[in-house]
């Protein structure tokens, strides 16, 4: 059948933590294959970023989804950074025999963003996508060292959401709102606060973009987005040389370059493109 895609569950992980992935194969297409990475963004799962990897699959490229640790089915727990998620599919994906290991794509929205320019920084990507890409995190803390308006700072504990809650930044009808958001979809994660943002505190995005001159670069930003400012999150566009474009959409909100169809088709569109031609 033409444009079918074969979907293929998968374990993996080699940083002492099993993560669970699912890949998605065009059935019918030449290999080698080019490929993608998907992350999702934090409180999600790798079933946010499924219809964008199946759309992917469709057009001739291998697709690797996955739930961050802590996160869906995944083990470990969110106390950091996790870059070494990203680096494992990496891997998993090169060692696959029917990939073309010099065209493979990452792909982040929100956190994932963030760890996808990390993870780029260390494998070299063919293309870098970054949707409702967050700010420098290491500007959002106070320059004087006070955390104290910082939800669990301090507390080595692990929280799991949404069974303990809203995240503890929200409240009212966004608490309420994001609870339901989790509930339905059937996304859950477990955090230790205090390892998480002590991780983030020292994380400078900017800085890494800076090292990335040789894979092209696409930042997919809304203007609506409440989550990650667009006012804040440009000056990480800003730092990053080219060959860098930005999609810059008025109103959508932090999850539209996922859910609507006609914004995700152009940043897919843009993917397709950087990975169907051999170097």
């Amino acid at each position: 059948m033409k444009n079918a895609v074969q979907q293929k569950e998968i374990v993996f992980g080699e940083h002492g933590v099993e993560l669970a992935g699912r890949l998605f194969l065009p059935a019918e297409a030449e290999s080698p294959l080019p490929a993608a990475i998907l992350c999702h963004g934090f409180g999600a799962s790798k079933r946010a970023v499924e219809p964008c990897a199946h759309a992917l699959a469709k057009k001739g490229i291998a697709s690797l989804t996955f739930d961050f640790r802590g996160h869906g089915s995944s083990g470990g727990v969110m106390d950091g950074l996790p870059v070494e998620d990203v680096l494992d599919a990496w891997e998993l994906l090169r060692c696959q025999s029917d990939i073309d290991t010099e065209r493979i794509a990452i792909i982040g929205h929100s956190l994932g963003a963030m760890t996808a320019t990390f993870a780029a920084a260390a494998v070299r990507p063919r293309a870098l996508v970054l949707l409702s890409c967050p700010p420098d995190t290491s500007d959002e803390f106070p320059a004087d060292g006070d955390t104290s308006s910082y939800p669990h700072w301090g507390k080595d504990i692990v929280l799991e959401y949404p069974r303990h809650g809203a995240f503890p930044w929200l409240n009212g009808i966004a608490a309420i709102a994001c609870r339901l958001w989790m509930a339905v979809n059937g996304f859950s994660v477990r955090v230790n606060w205090q390892r998480f943002l002590e991780a983030l505190r020292e994380l400078k995005m900017s800085t890494v973009l800076r090292e990335l001159d040789e894979c092209a670069k696409l930042f997919v930003f809304c203007l609506g987005d409440r989550v990650t400012p667009y006012h804040k999150s440009a000056l990480v566009y800003q730092a990053a040389p080219a060959p860098k474009e930005a999609l810059v959409v008025s109103g959508g909100n932090h999850t539209a370059p996922l859910s609507k169809k006609g914004l995700r088709t152009q940043w897919l569109e843009w993917t397709v493109d950087s990975l169907e031609h051999r170097r």
